[in-house]
């Protein structure tokens, strides 16, 4: 019994190398989890969509320290706050699932996974790299590394495949980790993150064309949901949901009629013509 205990903890560790390997050598002091646990635990957990906020407001609660009724949390539409510290040491690393579970929400492994990323300060270059990725090849399937200003996107296949030492197929859930590239060397900066898988496995969605996992990130994009009877994108960043203008300014500029701040006024020609006049009767009538 505890050699069978002993082998199936060995496979599991086996199977999990690369990815929790790759993410421990970024991140010595620990990684992220991205799973079912509760969204308010500092080192693990994830907002259901039952505590995605569609609220314009939602940078007022985050300023207040509150929270929107019935949330557990400030989450624009689904995003989760993170800090990158300065010169990315260590980076925002992350794994997608529970290790220990393999009914966990967020299972990633064999399956696709969508990442939203948004940083307030659109001036700054962040990069999303595959934990697993080294610099030195890319014959995985799928992407490696996704960099951008702004609002960032990236589409991963997590098909990393293995096999334990009975040669069962054991697929790896997903890591990766976040890093400036350029523009916030010298500060720590916000970072808002989504992560979504998909529900079909690679297998599964192989089966015919018109569901073909392939394509589910592109398909997603205009996907909706309902939230509280009002429909919304998936594909929505928090910064998409502020309103374009203030409710309230904090002065006003009050427009005068005819006049502006490059208005000059002329001269009245029918007034300077009646001076002269009068000047030249007065100068000849002396």
């Amino acid at each position: 019994m505890l050699l069978a205990t002993y082998i199936s903890l060995f496979q599991t560790a086996f199977a999990q190398t690369r990815t929790t390997e790759g993410l421990m050598f970024r991140c010595p002091d620990g990684y992220f989890s991205w799973n079912g646990d509760a969204p308010t635990n500092e080192w693990s957990g994830a907002p259901t969509e039952s505590d995605w906020y569609f609220g314009e407001d939602w940078a007022s609660y985050l300023a207040d320290g509150t929270t929107p009724d019935g949330k557990s949390g400030v989450f624009p539409a689904g995003f989760r706050q993170f800090t990158l510290t300065r010169y990315s040491e260590p980076p925002i690393c992350i794994k997608v699932g529970d290790d220990s579970n393999t009914n966990d929400p967020f299972t990633s492994a064999d399956k696709k996974v969508e990442i939203l990323l948004e940083s307030p300060m659109e001036n700054v270059n962040l990069c999303i790299h595959d934990a697993k990725y080294t610099g030195t090849g890319n014959n995985d399937v799928g992407s490696v590394s996704n960099c951008g200003t702004g609002k960032l996107y990236a589409c991963f296949t997590a098909a990393t495949y293995s096999e334990d030492n009975s040669g069962n197929a054991v697929f790896e859930n997903f890591g990766f980790y976040v890093d400036c590239e350029t523009g916030c060397e010298d500060m720590d900066i916000d970072v808002w993150i989504r992560i979504r898988v998909s529900e079909k496995s690679w297998d599964e969605g192989k089966e015919t064309t018109a569901d073909d996992l392939e394509h589910w990130c592109e398909a997603e994009r205009g996907t909706e949901l309902d939230d509280e009877g009002e429909a919304q994108l998936y594909y929505t960043y928090p910064s998409d949901l502020l309103p374009d203008e203030p409710s309230q300014y904090p002065f006003h500029i009050q427009q005068i009629f005819g006049k502006n701040a490059g208005h000059a006024t002329r001269p009245n020609i029918w007034a300077i013509s009646a001076i002269a006049v009068v000047g030249l009767a007065c100068l000849f009538a002396a």
